[in-house]
């Protein structure tokens, strides 16, 4: 009886994850990456299966510079949950900065006919995955004046713009 109590104690998640969670989404909005890093892998030697800190640990990777790491998890969380649309962005970015834009595409292609704002993102990192970063621009430019659901999705693409434009002028 005791052993099954404990078993069951160790498989479900500790009350501190969303305490460690909350403090990782502080470190992250302060730019604090290696504490970031630090706390989600904290989240997740106690819950290996939370999703939400996989993805946000590929995130702060790829803030870090550690891409492959990034990639690597990117992928894994895809692999579980296809749907997952933000992390099908944050992938193709990261595939599109590491020169694999076949992949990137690839990784694109369900979500190409979404509604706007959404699909005019993905229309446009397929676009640029194509060579045609002009035209990208332009479809960032018009979704950007849409409500956006997901303004983080928003604030990555009016970087990537910005660093689009500033390599054309230079």
């Amino acid at each position: 009886m005791h052993s099954r109590r404990l078993s069951r104690r160790m498989s479900e998640p500790s009350p501190a994850l969303p305490a460690l969670l909350k403090r990782a989404h502080a470190a992250i909005a302060d730019a604090r990456d290696v504490e970031a890093v630090r706390l989600l892998q904290q989240v997740l030697e106690c819950d290996p299966g939370n999703l939400h800190a996989q993805y946000l640990l590929a995130i702060q990777h790829a803030q870090l510079g550690l891409y492959e790491r990034a990639e690597e998890r990117l992928r894994a969380v895809l692999a579980r949950v296809p749907q997952f649309v933000v992390a099908r962005f944050q992938l193709a970015q990261l595939l599109l900065m590491r020169e694999t834009a076949g992949d990137a595409r690839e990784w694109l292609q369900p979500v190409l006919d979404a509604p706007a704002p959404l699909g005019d993102y993905a229309r446009a990192l397929h676009a640029a995955a194509g060579g045609d970063t002009a035209g990208a621009c332009a479809l960032i430019e018009s979704a950007q004046r849409l409500p956006q659901p997901v303004p983080e999705l928003a604030a990555d693409m009016r970087r990537l713009l910005g660093r689009w434009r500033a390599d054309a002028a230079a």
